[in-house]
């Protein structure tokens, strides 16, 4: 009987079943309640949330489209679950489609919506080049989140709305000025301090974002004092390997190069490559990432024969 229920605790069922009870699940609201019923477009939206959290995109395309198309003809094509989806469709599809359906999505009257959109426009415009266009949307998608922070009501709605400011922010003070950055994400911070409590994983992601950013002001010190305290509360609170203790060590080995102390700087380059290897595997992208910029400082630094071997290990990842 134990063994019995120690083997039921353990199995989990695989992504392809899950995604087959999704798609059992729509097929039924269908026949139950027809194709354009609301219960039945949000079986759809599940199942679309779910290819697009399994990287299922071109999936999760197929099925936001047509949950676009249910939402038009149910509520209305500026209804705000409709814009909400338009908003998801965009975030699974190319860019070159995706771009139309932000613009959409940045005029739902849901101002978190209309922010994500604001903002994932601004990171188009930045990837082709237009700093002064991105900084624009940029600042708009800030706008909108203030907008919504005043209108929140829970502790949790208000705290996420925090962190989601101070990322946006952390990204305007990199591309533009970082006192602009710096500005918002401190009273950013000190939300989360007030609502979270100081010890807060969410707090110490924002702690963490502030640092960043006060070190490319070349504020190192306080950068580097604000980076130890987040890496301390999120292997309180997450574990010694998780992403964004990685995250975080890169922050303050960028700060130790900074003030000279190359012994610390090269740890914690490291310690991010290590940590994202545990986390993610070899292979990931961010774990590659790491691996590059641990090759670089050690170049830079004189050790040529290990990045070397670093730079071969980059080559064969990237096959």
């Amino acid at each position: 009987m134990v063994l019995s229920l120690l083997a039921l605790l353990a199995w989990q069922p695989d992504t392809a079943m899950l995604g087959q009870l999704y798609e059992e699940a729509l097929e039924r609201k269908k026949q139950e309640y027809g194709a354009s019923d609301t219960r039945t477009a949000q079986a759809a939206r599940d199942l679309g949330l779910f290819l697009s959290k399994h990287g299922a995109a071109a999936g999760a395309q197929k099925v936001f489209a047509e949950v676009v198309r249910l939402d038009e003809t149910a509520l209305g094509a500026n209804a705000q679950q409709t814009l909400a989806d338009v908003a998801a469709l965009a975030n699974v599809s190319p860019p070159g489609q995706a771009k139309p359906l932000w613009r959409r999505a940045s005029e739902s009257s849901d101002q978190k919506v209309a922010a994500r959109a604001c903002a994932a426009l601004g990171q188009l415009r930045e990837t082709a080049g237009d700093q002064a266009g991105a900084a624009a949307l940029y600042r708009q998608a800030m706008a909108k989140e203030e907008s919504a922070l005043e209108q929140a009501t829970t502790t949790l709605e208000k705290a996420q709305l925090a962190i989601l400011i101070s990322g946006v922010a952390q990204v305007l003070g990199q591309i533009v000025n970082p006192a602009e950055g710096i500005a918002v994400l401190r009273r950013s911070f000190a939300i989360n301090r007030s609502l979270l409590g100081a010890r807060h994983p969410e707090t110490a992601t924002t702690e963490a974002n502030l640092a960043g950013v006060l070190l490319d002001a070349n504020a190192v010190d306080e950068s580097v004092r604000l980076i130890i305290e987040a890496i301390s509360i999120f292997e309180e609170t997450m574990g010694e390997d998780h992403p964004r203790v990685a995250i975080s060590a890169t922050i303050l080995a960028y700060g130790m190069r900074a003030k000279g102390d190359f012994a610390r700087a090269e740890q914690n380059y490291r310690r991010a490559v290590a940590v994202d290897e545990r986390a993610y595997g070899p292979k990931h992208s961010q774990t590659l990432n790491d691996v590059r910029t641990l090759a670089e400082f050690l170049r830079e630094r004189g050790k040529v024969q290990e990045a070397t071997v670093l730079e071969k290990r980059l080559a064969s990842g990237a096959r």
